[in-house]
């Protein structure tokens, strides 16, 4: 397949699909298969190392928020009952239906909330632990301060500079696998959800 025809198909599945940004998404692959050519592969054998067109317009369909990609799958699916003679009847089970899909598609949305609040204070949580231990280090360093005013006793000071020494130890060797850890988690947060989305797509 030559670069032109791989771009004609890609447009055109964007096109029934109702991509938005099109220009610029032909643009960007253009330039990738571009790319592969000025590094010396064969114009066929770039085309070839590129990404499936249908996986790519899928993706591009998940990019849209879920509530477009319902809309779409119920103007489908009433354009498919007109289709059959049958649109007033889709209507009519539209209407009377409502008070059994509402509120499924009300407690639907609520658990896409709940879950995503969920998983961004799973986030947080893992932060304010690593946080608390770098505060509970400066806190023992305070302690070791006061213990020469008198405040604590010169034992309690010492206990305070070994917490400190620990914690502090502690902050600084989680800080790479806590924010390692905290990256993880939030990249579940889309790919959670894009295969929420492709349910409707």
């Amino acid at each position: 397949m030559s670069k032109n025809e791989y771009l004609a198909q890609l447009r055109g599945l964007m096109e029934a699909a109702a991509i938005s940004g099109i220009d610029e998404r032909i643009d960007y692959y253009s330039e990738m298969i571009d790319d592969r050519i000025e590094a010396g592969m064969p114009e066929e054998l770039a085309v070839s190392a590129m990404e499936d067109i249908n996986e790519i317009v899928e993706n591009a369909r998940l990019e849209k928020p879920v509530t477009t990609l319902i809309k779409e799958k119920v103007v489908n699916s009433h354009n498919e009952a007109k289709k059959k003679g049958a649109g007033w009847l889709w209507v009519v089970l539209a209407i009377i239906g409502f008070p059994v899909w509402f509120p499924i598609a009300v407690a639907f949305f609520a658990i896409l909330l709940a879950l995503y609040l969920v998983l961004w204070s799973i986030v947080l949580a893992i932060f304010c632990v690593w946080l608390s231990l770098g505060c509970v280090a400066l806190a023992g360093i305070a302690g070791f301060i006061t213990s020469f005013f008198g405040v604590v006793s010169i034992f309690g000071g010492f206990m305070c500079l070994g917490a400190a020494l620990f914690f502090g130890g502690l902050t600084v060797l989680l800080f790479k696998p806590i924010i390692t850890l905290c990256k993880a988690v939030a990249g579940m947060i889309p790919a959670a959800f894009k295969k929420i989305k492709g349910m409707f797509a």
